[in-house]
């Protein structure tokens, strides 16, 4: 994706800051004094206003592949929180998301090759996995992380 900038305005600050600076000596004192504040203005504002635009495209950047290949991977809300996490690593491939205070609510992982899904709330958590043998287990813990009912 291509952006075009348009140069009308900047091009006309630097022609007008330009044609100011050639005057300035012909100007009497009490024009001096009101140019060169005005000029430090615009030149101020100018900077503050790209500034703000660099701000605003790098928050909103949006990239376009076709393939990315990373180890781990972590998303982030406008915040610069960590909201959900990815990691592949060889032996247990995770992913995690996060509530606003980084606390993990939903993981899911691959434990020895079978899927492993928890889900955490504010009293409690409930473990559905499955075993080496390919059977299923859910497992129901309070906030202590005590049991509080498993099946089989």
């Amino acid at each position: 994706m291509i952006n075009k900038k348009d140069w009308k305005k900047p091009a006309a600050i630097i022609l007008f800051v330009m044609l100011l600076g050639g005057y300035y000596e012909k100007l009497n004192v009490e024009a001096q004094a009101m140019v060169l504040p005005m000029v430090i203005f615009i030149a101020v504002a100018v900077v503050i206003s790209r500034f703000k635009q660099l701000e605003y495209e790098m928050r909103s950047a949006q990239v376009f592949t076709h393939k990315i290949t990373v180890e781990t991977l972590s998303v982030l809300d406008s915040n610069g929180n960590e909201r959900i996490a990815i990691a592949a690593a060889p032996e247990n491939p995770v992913l995690t998301f996060y509530d606003k205070n980084h606390t993990p609510r939903a993981t899911l992982d691959l434990a020895h090759s079978e899927p492993t899904l928890k889900l955490k709330g504010g009293k409690g958590s409930i473990l559905i996995a499955f075993d080496k043998e390919g059977l299923p287990n859910v497992t129901l813990k309070d906030d202590t992380e005590e049991i509080i009912w498993s099946a089989p």
